[in-house]
């Protein structure tokens, strides 16, 4: 305690005195800030969160779990069902909540936020009407003016209270009119409005409550501490391959994907005949038609009908029933580590609140992505559709300036620049429009950054991996628009020049927005490409990529792409801080970049990849693994029924592999017909493939959490 607030709260205990009132503890006063999480419009959103964290968090009065966040996820998303060892075991024995625990916690809360997907551009709203025991208010969404808090009387106080009500006064901490209100003891005092500030001082309301034995109980320094929090970056951050809201599959129909049969009703919906298998080139053919793949739930089959496939009442069937995200054009979900990480912040500290804002994006490497607009990832047709997301850094400075007329600062940064597939680097200028210090709204606590990995053509290589030549997957690049597939070889030449574009990172978010490097923790990418035993995925080489038949796990080519991944992964640990031994002399980023660099979370994915076995149960966990296709001799689908698939329900694996993507995201090529033999494989790369599963953003964010609270009770001790 010091200043202005020390001088409060010896003036509030000195009037006590003065009046012959016992002085209290405050800690006989408990308050908590309602609906803390600044993002849920909807105190009920954050009150499923808090009851489950409640549950999972260990006995009152000892310290929380270092891994809170993943028992979190589980508490919300373990199915509800009494047998888990197989899809359709549990779809069997489901219970009442099976469903919504199907489609995971985010689906309840994705269309109540404080960021609306709806508009074009989407994005945060200015003022947001956020919903509160008592009401509504409508708040700047960056910068709040007040918060309300509950303020319950200390359990030993209020048994010895005696009969009666409690007279309670609260005033603001640096001057105003006193309320007063009178109300049973055991109810909670919701004071609506408590002023916030950026200086502390000036935030805060004074609370004293006198009891009916006529003790009074005070509480000087009812303060929030509000917590701005801004994610940048990448897929790996964004969430990819984890939808807010999962795509639901038929259990009775399947989607051929051959136009040559797309007028055969008999084909679609669970025929065993027209199996045409010659261009996909697989022995199964005589098994099941490999061009039949799950086919999501419409509303036509809801309603008992059959839509004819090339008709305009299919189309719309088919989009409405497709995945929703909070943000479709990155695959932005409530799923990535950095909304975890956010929340966990308000959960562990109700004295807190969280504003918290993430703009990462699949796709979004530093040029394209931060720096400059990046391509869409979906929804880029139709009314009003944009095919560009807006440059990250200026999303952030439009929301923390305030106004337009205050981005009067001009800076240019000089990048390196390549096409994705060639060697030949560039350079351009970017000049950006910051906004002066004193026109921005507030300055930003934490920067939770993921880059890299897009700037050196993770994807790329991925694919490369899985591929045996680029004409496996030369149609689908001419969808994309872009090369996705070659070797690490070409991934050095953009590896030698990422310093450069690290260092602009660094210099952007000190430029444009004040950050302290000390302030931007860069999460390590995780490793997925290992299986149960340590080793490189190909061990079986169709393990989850059964998708597509000419999906292959190579060794040596995977094992290629592992060892340049180390490289990346030492790479930025030397842009990080350049003293660690074996470091390359000349890096841009000089001795550093001052970023916390947080890799502790690596090692517990280290034989959790795509290809990673329960080592308990791999026999069922491998068959749980495989895509369902309807057999040409039973007619059902095997080795589970697809509406049984459990996209947020506990597994060994923690990224998602093509099978996975495809049966949780099904993201579909716009333009182009729903039926045409290239979606399956574009849906298995697009939809998220090769990143972290719901569960393994949790794990990730359990570990980035410590940095944080380390990070913050650092600044606490130095403010104080």
């Amino acid at each position: 305690m010091r200043g202005e607030a020390f001088v409060a709260a010896v003036t509030f205990v000195a009037a006590q005195l003065c009046f012959g009132v016992s002085v209290s503890r405050a800690a006989d006063l408990i308050w908590e800030v309602e609906n803390p999480y600044r993002f849920f419009k909807r105190s009920t959103s954050f009150e499923v969160q808090e009851k489950a964290f409640d549950a999972v968090r260990g006995a009152a009065g000892q310290p929380l779990p270092g891994n809170i966040m993943w028992r979190l996820e589980r508490r919300l998303n373990d199915p509800d069902c009494k047998d888990r060892s197989t899809p359709d075991s549990c779809l069997r024995t489901a219970g009442s909540h099976y469903e919504q625990r199907r489609l995971g916690w985010a689906a309840q809360t994705v269309d109540v936020t404080c960021y609306d997907r709806n508009a074009r551009p989407r994005r945060y709203l200015t003022t947001c009407d956020r919903q509160y025991s008592w009401g509504t208010a409508r708040e700047d969404y960056i910068l709040p003016e007040a918060h309300t808090v509950d303020v319950h009387i200390a359990p030993e106080q209020l048994a010895a209270a005696g009969p009666g009500d409690c007279a309670w006064r609260w005033s603001p901490r640096r001057g105003g009119a006193a309320e007063t209100r009178t109300q049973p003891c055991g109810a909670k005092l919701v004071i609506k409005r408590v002023p916030f500030s950026l200086d502390r001082n000036a935030s805060g309301v004074s609370v004293m409550v006198r009891l009916p034995n006529g003790t009074e109980l005070a509480d000087p320094d009812v303060v929030v501490e509000d917590l701005f929090v801004v994610a940048l970056g990448d897929s790996f951050a964004s969430g990819e391959s984890n939808p807010d809201r999962p795509v639901t599959f038929s259990d009775s129909r399947q989607m051929l994907y051959d136009p040559v049969n797309l007028r055969s009703f008999a084909a679609m919906n669970g025929g065993k005949k027209n199996n045409t298998a010659n261009n996909y080139e697989v022995a199964s053919a005589d098994e099941f038609n490999p061009k039949a793949l799950p086919k999501r739930l419409m509303a036509d089959e809801e309603k008992g009908l059959i839509y004819e496939p090339d008709s305009r009442e299919f189309r719309e069937a088919f989009n409405q029933a497709r995945a929703q995200w909070l943000s479709p054009d990155c695959h932005r979900s409530q799923y990535g580590y950095p909304f975890r990480v956010s929340m966990g912040l308000a959960l562990e500290d109700r004295h807190r609140a969280v504003t918290f804002v993430s703009l990462a994006c699949s796709g979004a490497d530093i040029v394209e992505g931060l720096f400059a607009p990046a391509e869409a990832r979906d929804e880029v047709s139709g009314p009003n559709a944009q095919k560009r997301v807006p440059a990250q850094f200026d999303q952030l400075s439009d929301l923390l300036c305030r106004n337009a007329a205050g981005r009067t600062r001009t800076v240019n940064y000089r990048l390196p620049v390549y096409s994705q597939g060639s060697t030949a680097i560039s350079e351009q200028i970017f000049a950006e429009h910051w906004c002066a210090p004193d026109s921005r709204k507030r300055a930003i606590d934490l920067v939770l950054l993921s880059v890299g990995g897009n700037d050196v053509g993770f994807g790329a290589m991925v694919a490369y991996a899985i591929t045996g030549a680029a004409s496996d997957i030369a149609p689908v690049v001419g969808l994309i628009g872009h090369e996705i597939r070659y070797p690490p070889s070409v991934s050095e030449a953009y590896l030698r020049v990422l310093d450069r574009r690290i260092e602009a990172v660094k210099q952007a978010l000190s430029d444009g927005f004040g950050v302290e490097p000390s302030r931007v923790l860069q999460n390590a990418y995780e490793p997925i490409q290992f299986d149960e035993t340590g080793n490189v995925c190909g061990a079986q080489p169709t393990l989850g990529l059964d998708v597509f038949p000419k999906f292959r796990y190579d060794r040596q080519r995977g094992q290629d792409v592992s060892n340049f991944v180390h490289g990346l992964q030492d790479r930025l640990e030397c842009m990080t801080d350049a003293r660690r031994p074996g470091c390359p002399a000349g890096l841009a980023t000089g001795s550093g970049t001052g970023f916390q660099l947080i890799t502790d979370h690596i090692p517990e994915f280290a034989r959790r990849g795509i290809c990673a076995r329960d080592p308990q149960h791999a026999l069922a966990d491998q068959l749980s693994m495989a895509m369902p296709r309807v057999s040409n001799a039973t007619g059902a689908f095997v080795p589970y029924s697809p509406a049984g698939v459990l996209p947020y329900g506990h597994r060994w694996r923690l990224a998602r592999d093509p099978n996975d993507a495809f049966l949780t995201a099904n993201t579909h090529r716009e333009g182009i017909s729903p039926f045409d033999e290239l979606q399956p494989p574009y849906a298995a790369l697009i939809s998220g493939a090769f990143h972290p599963t719901a569960e393994g953003h949790a794990i990730v964010a359990d570990h980035v959490l410590r940095h944080v609270n380390q990070l913050l009770e650092k600044r606490t001790l130095a403010r104080n």
